[in-house]
């Protein structure tokens, strides 16, 4: 159980590597590292890439069940057609749960004009058999999402907006993950402690038959605090 905290441990360090080696790279046109046909690479995570072309308004999705800030909520998942031909879906920010629990009170409405962003790639999600209303996904499975879109198609990757010009109104940006390397490291040291206090227990116990065959009395664990005349009345005792 520790060696498996400690290979937690070194997978969570990757990956918060990866995303500080990212999110502040140089920005390169997307298709020079990711075609739509090509294998998502994990090192592509959170890369910033630059795209131009125009929204299709009319494939605009909504994610369900993302919080945010401590706050229930969705993502605009909104496909997008660039300059070469190929689809990718943007998400465009964070939206609250409106006032009839179901959809946003306002989500922002696109125009079909050019437009140029800057997006981080980021990887599609797994399929997710539940069922959303109309409109709507459990979570971002590009495969799903992309069905009336034709191809080519960036179906193992999405984009997070960054910047676009000209801007439109928008969601709430995520901004960049908040890194941790979370608690695997003293699970790992507790489950080797734990291991430790296991071998002594058997030794202890073997110590005690063993002294017992003797006709021993056996041995008692002295508390710290006990004070000495305790201790004697247990020597009288015995």
């Amino acid at each position: 159980m520790s060696q498996w905290q400690f290979s937690r441990q070194a997978e969570v360090t990757a990956a918060n590597q990866l995303v500080n080696r990212n999110y502040d790279a140089p920005i390169v046109p997307l298709e020079t590292i990711l075609q739509p046909d090509e294998p998502w690479d994990r090192n592509l995570e959170f890369r910033p890439v630059a795209i131009s072309g125009r929204y299709i308004p009319s494939s605009s999705l909504l994610v369900r069940n993302r919080p945010y800030d401590g706050q229930p909520g969705f993502l605009q998942l909104v496909a997008f057609r660039t300059d070469s031909g190929s689809a990718i879906w943007i998400e465009r920010g964070w939206y609250p749960t409106g006032s009839n629990q179901d959809v946003p009170d306002y989500v922002a409405q696109l125009d079909a004009r050019e437009h140029s962003l800057v997006i981080r790639l980021r990887h599609s999600e797994a399929p997710d058999t539940r069922q959303a209303p109309t409109g709507q996904l459990q979570n971002i499975d590009l495969v799903k999402a992309s069905s009336t879109l034709g191809s080519p198609t960036y179906r193992q990757a999405y984009g997070r907006l960054v910047d676009e010009t000209p801007a439109q109104q928008r969601g709430v940006d995520l901004g960049k993950p908040q890194l941790s390397e979370g608690n695997h490291l003293s699970y790992a040291m507790q489950w080797i402690l734990f291991a430790l206090m296991a071998i002594g227990a058997v030794f202890w116990n073997i110590s005690q038959d063993r002294r017992r065959a003797a006709g021993l009395p056996p041995r008692k664990l002295k508390a710290l605090n006990r004070d000495k005349d305790a201790e004697i009345e247990d020597e009288i005792l015995q």
